[in-house]
């Protein structure tokens, strides 16, 4: 549900990120446009939001997006090759600092979830969803394919799960996201948040240091497959002569589309 002095979804695509305390937790939110795409820039405000004092001294992290969208993904122009580096970049520098929160985090997932929205989800420690919420890995119909996904999701999800996410690109409701294990509870629209505030407060109750030491050692070797994921997505994949291809399509129909049509969402 949202809360009275939450800002409204705008246009305004300069993004920001904010960190504010909350009931049992320190919450950590964003917002870009209404489907919060995320950009390099907007990767980089989270991976230094993540390194405040309120944040690394928290007893539980909540993340969420603003105006009841998680994110729909990240800018496709900034998966083409002009950018491409400088996004790996900036969402490496992004999941590194989820990763090395000391607290447990705690993904509050509305709307849309999809693309490397998903894997910002995949690397928190808990994730709890709305009955209405949507869920994908849509980047093998652009021809491309999701590097912390490719990496970690086998070992996360298990081999069948993580091969029908990663191979089909389909999106999946909310149900579907708990029987694949993206998600640990769903819980009916209006009451994610005070079920959130609910785990929060359980978290806070316990010995920090146990919880973070724990959360260290169940963590270890993510990041490392991650850079052998992203060196094959930068130096094999986008090699070819039509790695941009699909992703050149999905500009081009999104730019002949009606701004509020679905083809204007990112992967």
């Amino acid at each position: 549900m949202k809360k009275k002095d939450e800002p409204v979804p705008s246009q305004d695509l300069r993004g920001r990120v904010k960190v504010e305390p909350g009931e049992g937790a320190v919450q950590v939110r964003w917002q870009r446009g209404p489907l919060n795409i995320f950009d390099s820039r907007l990767l980089r405000d989270l991976a230094q939001a993540l390194k405040t004092p309120e944040v690394l001294e928290a007893r539980a992290v909540v993340l969420r997006g603003d105006g009841g969208c998680w994110s729909a993904g990240f800018a496709v122009e900034d998966h083409l090759r002009p950018k491409v580096r400088e996004m790996m970049s900036a969402f490496r520098e992004a999941l590194a600092g989820l990763r090395s929160v000391p607290a447990p985090t705690i993904a509050e997932v509305e709307g849309h979830c999809l693309g490397g929205g998903l894997e910002l989800l995949m690397a928190c420690d808990l994730a709890l969803g709305a009955s209405s919420a949507t869920f994908g890995q849509p980047e093998i119909r652009l021809g491309v394919f999701p590097p912390f996904g490719v990496a970690t999701y086998e070992r996360l999800l298990g081999p069948r799960p993580a091969r029908e996410l990663l191979f089909l690109g389909s999106t999946v409701d909310a149900q579907d996201a708990l029987r694949l294990g993206i998600l640990n509870r769903v819980v009916p629209d209006g009451q994610l948040g005070s079920e959130v505030a609910k785990i929060a407060r359980t978290l806070s109750s316990y010995r920090p240091a146990t919880l973070r030491l724990q959360k260290r050692l169940m963590g270890e070797d993510q990041m490392s497959a991650l850079v052998r994921a992203e060196s094959s997505y930068l130096n094999e994949l986008m090699a070819a002569p039509d790695a941009e291809d699909g992703l050149k399509r999905f500009l081009e129909k999104r730019a002949a589309a009606p701004p509020s049509t679905p083809a204007a969402r990112s992967s």
